[in-house]
């Protein structure tokens, strides 16, 4: 009875703490206007650290009951959030100023910062923390679709990643068209999968001349600057961060099985004994299960961050392991980065960003381009449950897809990045500093394999063969800034002075062994080899540059920006190793215009123009030198001796390609930042193309490279970000961009007796056309039984053959009926992202897209080499009188036709990421002792949409491994 009446006690006591609790609140009313009076409708209003809140009303006005001694938060899109405690106050008016912080942002240029607003280039920003949920290994694959210009391909599958990137349109026909990459201020010669994507604070990315043109000889194909994470004064920051991940194969090729196979090879070529024997026994091998897996990968990143007003630091270390799909298939990262700043007193300033790299590629992977063309009727196993060496006995030299595995083999690099500054603000003139940066890049790579006598094919007929690849790169650079920086009244001037030197060196020494006693020391018995087979490379280029930039603002409503950078590189001729290369630029921030102040819903109207010239010295350090080939031979008396021929002559006045830009831009926000956004059209044109012009061959070659040919190029680029809901608990976000470029021939040093521009029809180059297209017959359909065959301009086709189409009219097929049927590069790319958050879940999904592009694929080849598998395929045949495939015969496609209509359009719409995260509320993670907890799951490649039937529409080939989706979860901790 006492226990009871203790229970009831204490149930009465909890019941009165609750009523208390639910009935000690006040009434809080007021209104929420901005600097000018007027009312700001859907402000939210909530109590701090409680599940209470409202937002305002048409009028500005809101009522809100709140528990007493609490305070309320007021946050707006475009305002600066205030906190305001209630005390004895019922009634809060509050005036809500606006945030310009988006506007003073400060924005990655090259040679320093400038607030966004002050901007008058075409720079795009993207910060890697706004994909954390959408996590991969390569940074690279993160941006795929998030910028209008930035073009980034993933041309295959591997654990490592496989991308291609351009800016904007490709203006070279054989130079290297890719951007060039700047970390942290200093030019950047490695892998992008190595620099982990934790340690990242931005990407910006230079798309016009005059953005660009401050980088000169290298920036023709745009630039990528990547600026790394720093510590803040304050409180230290512990951060973990860990993700796994599982990656299984789709869209898998559908090859034929041994029945097809052997069905379609009896009634093609005729089988074999050996094949009818494993038929009839039952074979059927799928390869590309035996040589592929469930990937795997895992992550895990600790950084600490902090410091004071004097010194202030970044560290971090990641380790990063990932399996792919394909057997062997493994790439390990480990990185340790330091970044420190440290204010040595009042006038000099040192920092470093060092990072040290070990990244490990072991093993070798199974061969799945193998795989795919392995004929299903042989097995990969003896009858031991070995590896088979020669799985066909009817091609002994076929190798079997898993003979890799067999192989021993070490792929470790070690690398060691350092950029370091010292800087001086001179105290006897404001604004004034002097900043020297140092950067040195040190990488090894050793490549160590071994094939041994007994488990591999090249071993077992040469008694073990072992190699051996040692790559050695370093770089040096220097950088000198002056910089003078202050404000004169409403004028602001900015000027950079900059003076650089850097050095470039490769070293590979290779060597290959074969014939050995035995297989024990593997590749450590190179001395014991029957016959070696060294060789050794080695390059060393060098540039030296200047450069001098202003900028000026009045009021920051009219911007001007004038460069001109001078550039010396060591591979060029001797008459032209310099280049100059100019830029100018205009902008207005129209918004700070009296006439536009009644215009309430308009934040932000800025007009760019701007003009450049940007080079593109992407050649090998030794292409203006002439160069000799050896040749060894036997003299008269049988001794072996060497000669030499020449493979290259010289060209002294061999220089830069040179790309003019004009650009005009627009930079947009409305409503409060509701809508916000940009609009490019670029318009380029390059000149002194890096070509090879035809020679008569007594010159000991038949072909020079010279500065010749030009194309031009132009644009459009358009990026729309709105907040399509925000209320108190729920917000739905998206963010959009496309990108339209299209480029064209102009020349290629070829002119007919009048001085008309020809076209080069043997490397498909074409005036007035764009650089990559696809030059081929036409495909017409296919001939039918009921067609007037012998009438028509293949009288000489079958039923089932394939038609041609006869473009030019003259009823017959010949050379002159091949025209343009596709480009390989996209009309137009589209990229898509939707953010929704409610309360402590967010969810968001990205579509990126392709269209009006044309890819070969192997899948619709006609040709049958008699003993490589195919992918199964529906044949034209009397019964199945189809109208896009020819019949199973070795003469249905004469022409040898390789584009067969919309199976080789290859636009495509993929939903590449969906995510979904949970954060740790506030008021847990107080408890907790720590500063957040956040949960994500992420799906990569949930579907595509496309007519393509290859391997996938942005792989470079249809042998390799098959597009993949990955499934990853994660977590972030702070404390």
């Amino acid at each position: 009875m006492q226990k009871k009446n203790l229970f009831l006690l204490f149930l009465l006591l909890i019941t009165s703490i609750v009523i208390n609790g639910q009935t000690n609140k006040i009434p809080i009313s007021g209104t929420v206007t901005d600097e000018q009076g007027e009312p700001l409708i859907g402000v939210t209003v909530t109590a701090t650290g409680q599940n209470i809140g409202t937002i305002t009303d048409i009028n500005g006005k809101y009522t809100l009951e709140i528990p007493a001694s609490s305070s309320i938060s007021f946050s707006y899109l475009g305002f600066v959030p205030q906190t305001i405690v209630v005390g004895t106050n019922r009634v809060i008016n509050i005036v809500l100023k606006e945030d310009s912080k988006v506007l003073d942002e400060v924005v990655v240029v090259g040679y320093g910062v400038q607030k966004r607003r002050d901007v008058t280039g075409s720079v795009m920003s993207v910060k890697p923390a706004d994909l954390a949920n959408m996590p991969n290994a390569n940074i690279v694959q993160s941006l795929q679709g998030k910028m209008p210009g930035l073009n980034i391909t993933n041309t295959g599958t591997s654990a490592e990643g496989s991308t291609k990137i351009r800016v904007r349109s490709q203006n070279s026909i054989n130079a290297d068209s890719g951007p060039l990459i700047v970390l942290d201020g200093i030019q950047y010669e490695g892998f992008l999968s190595e620099i982990s994507p934790n340690d990242i604070e931005s990407i910006e990315v230079l798309k016009d001349a005059s953005s660009a043109a401050i980088y000169g000889a290298r920036a023709a194909g745009g630039v990528l600057l990547i600026t790394t994470k720093r510590g803040a004064a304050g409180k230290t920051d512990i951060s973990f961060n860990s993700t796994f991940g599982i990656t299984n194969i789709i869209d898998r090729p559908d090859m034929m099985n041994a029945t097809q196979f052997y069905n379609f090879k009896k009634s093609r070529t005729g089988v074999s004994s050996f094949e009818t024997e494993q038929f009839e026994k039952g074979i059927d091998t799928d390869w590309l299960d035996h040589t592929m897996q469930t990937g795997f990968s895992q992550e895990y990143n600790l950084a600490i961050s902090g410091g004071s007003e004097k010194m202030r630091y970044y560290v971090s270390g990641n380790v990063s392991q990932i399996k792919g799909v394909a057997k062997n298939d493994e790439f390990n990262r480990y990185t340790l980065r330091l970044n420190l700043d440290t204010q040595i007193n009042s006038w000099l300033k040192y920092g470093t960003n060092t990072i040290l790299g070990y990244h490990d590629r072991p093993g070798e992977k199974a061969n799945i381009s193998n795989a795919m063309k392995m004929n299903p009727l042989t097995t990969p196993y003896d009858a031991d449950g070995n590896i088979s060496l020669q799985p066909n006995t009817d091609d002994m030299s076929v190798t079997n897809p898993l003979e890799g595995l067999n192989i021993q083999k070490e792929d470790v690099a070690r690398s060691v990045n350092t950029i370091n500054y010292l800087q001086v603000d001179f105290p006897f003139l404001k604004g004034l500093s002097f900043k020297t940066i140092a950067g040195y890049n040190f990488r090894s790579r050793l490549i160590e394999s071994y094939k041994s006598s007994t488990a591999t094919l090249e071993g077992q007929s040469k008694k073990g063969v072992a190699a051996v690849n040692n790559q050695y790169k370093q770089d040096w650079s220097i950088e000198n800034i002056l910089n003078y920086n202050h404000q004169f009244g409403a004028h602001g001037v900015d000027l950079t002075g900059v003076y650089t030197a850097r050095e470039y060196v490769t070293k590979y020494h290779d060597n290959t062994g074969v014939g050995f006693i035995g297989d024990y020391m593997t590749y450590y018995q190179f001395k014991l080899a029957t016959t070696l087979n060294p060789s050794d490379t080695y390059n060393k280029e060098s540039a030296l540059s200047q450069l001098f930039r202003v900028n000026y603002n009045y009021d920051s409503k009219y911007l001007f920006t004038f460069s001109l950078r001078r550039d010396g590189f060591s591979s060029f001729g001797a008459n032209n190793k310099y280049g100059t290369f100019p830029s100018v630029a205009l902008g207005w921030n129209m918004e700070r215009e009296s006439f536009m102040k009644s215009l309430e819903w308009l934040d932000r109207s800025k007009l760019r123009l701007s003009y450049g010239e940007n080079g593109n010295q992407a050649i090998s350090p030794y292409e203006t030198m002439p160069t000799m080939s050896n040749e060894y031979y036997l003299d008269n008396d049988g001794n072996p001796l060497v000669g030499f021929y020449p493979n290259k002559l010289s060209d002294p006045t061999l220089s830069w390609e040179t790309t003019r830009q004009f650009n005009i831009g627009w930079d947009y926000s409305f409503l409060k930042g509701r809508i916000s956004g940009s609009f490019d059209a670029f318009f380029a044109n390059t000149f002194d193309l890096l070509l090879y012009k035809k020679i008569p061959q007594i010159n000991g070659v038949n072909s020079i490279r010279q500065n010749i040919g030009k194309t031009k190029s132009k644009g459009l680029e358009l990026s729309i970000s709105a907040l399509n809901v925000k209320t108190k608990d729920f917000t739905w976000r998206t963010d959009f961009n496309i990108s339209h470029s299209k480029n064209e021939i102009v020349n290629v040093g070829l002119f007919d007796e009048h001085g008309k521009a020809i076209d080069n029809v043997a490397s498909r180059w074409f005036i007035g056309q764009p650089i990559n297209i696809i030059y081929s017959y036409e495909f017409d359909g296919i001939w039918q039984e009921t067609d007037d065959i012998l009438n028509s301009h293949m009288p000489e086709a079958r039923p089932g053959d394939v038609k041609i189409k006869d473009y030019n009219g003259d009823g017959k097929i010949t050379a002159d009926d091949m025209h343009i049927i596709g480009r390989k590069d996209p009309d137009y790319r589209i990229g898509l992202m939707n953010t929704l958050i409610y309360k402590d879940f967010s969810f968001s999904f990205f579509f990126n897209a392709a269209h009006g592009v044309t890819r070969y694929t192997e899948y619709m080849n006609t040709y049958f080499d008699g003993k490589s598998n195919i992918r199964q395929r529906e044949w034209w045949t009397p019964e199945n009188k189809i109208n896009t495939y020819p019949a199973n015969r070795d003469d249905s496609n004469p022409y040898g036709l390789n584009y067969f209509g919309k199976t080789n359009d290859a636009s495509y719409i993929r939903l590449s990421d969906i995510s979904l995260g949970y954060s740790l509320p506030k008021s847990v993670t107080t408890k907790l002792g720590i500063s957040k907890l956040e949960l994500f799951g992420n799906v990569k490649n949930v579907f595509t949409l496309t007519d393509y039937i290859g391997l996938d529409p942005e792989f470079d080939s249809d042998y390799g491994v098959p597009q993949t989706r990955t499934y990853t979860f994660g977590f972030r901790l702070g404390l």
